[in-house]
């Protein structure tokens, strides 16, 4: 499904990405590790046509995408939850599932999605009159990912979901991402929390000071020395 070729990113000549490849396939859950700096939110950028790559290419169902507009990918159904949500903090809700909707010209079908959201996240439902800047960070990124679902994309991109959220709430967000994962949405998941993210992954790649250094099943990963060492602690 997701086919990223070589990449290497730099911000005004330091290098960020070097040589980056991988491989998402449709069905998947794909996680990319890493601490914080390593690329990993950089990655998710590039692939979503907000930067662009120096070197290398990026293939989405078969087809080039890594010279196209945002939103012409967005239509492509490829979509991006950014680290830090950037919710429209002043619109209720409402207003900012209706926004993720924008390339579903059903009426009928925008609500069918909208409800399928509110039964994902009913604390959404409950909420869809109130501002999205007086959210808790939880319900934030709830809506932040809700957003990203009313698109219906194959490729869900998530970075980072689970920054600023309480401790009680990040294992239901695993169990959320699970479960849209087996209704049927692709999911390329960044994020620091390795151990949660490895033991989420069907496969998963260890990124560090830019470079891909490992790869393999998510739990299997979780058994290497070099991730218990490096990210566990052990």
């Amino acid at each position: 499904m997701l086919r990223v070729n070589g990449i290497s990113v730099s911000y005004a000549g330091t290098p960020a990405l070097t040589d980056v490849s991988f491989e998402v396939h449709e069905g998947e859950i794909v996680s990319i590790v890493g601490s914080n700096g390593a690329g990993k939110s950089t990655i998710l950028k590039t692939i979503s046509g907000l930067l662009r790559a120096g070197k290398g290419s990026i293939e989405f169902d078969g087809e080039p995408i890594d010279r196209l507009k945002p939103f012409v990918i967005v239509e492509r159904g490829l979509a991006h939850v950014p680290e830090g949500r950037k919710l429209f903090s002043k619109l209720n809700v409402l207003e900012n599932l209706l926004l993720g909707a924008y390339t579903n010209k059903s009426p009928e079908r925008r609500e069918k999605v909208m409800a399928e959201v509110f039964e994902t996240f009913p604390v959404l439902k409950e909420r869809q009159s109130q501002r999205a800047g007086t959210l808790s960070g939880g319900e934030q990124q709830m809506l932040a990912v809700g957003r990203a679902l009313m698109l219906e994309p194959k490729l869900l991109m998530l970075d980072e979901p689970s920054l600023g959220i309480m401790p009680l709430l990040v294992d239901r967000l695993f169990e959320v991402i699970d479960r849209i994962n087996k209704s049927g949405t692709t999911i390329l998941l960044v994020e620091q929390n390795v151990h949660q993210a490895l033991e989420l992954a069907d496969r998963a790649y260890v990124l560090q000071t830019g470079r891909i250094v490992l790869e393999g099943a998510g739990k299997e990963l979780l058994e290497s020395d070099m991730v218990r060492s490096a990210f566990l602690g052990l």
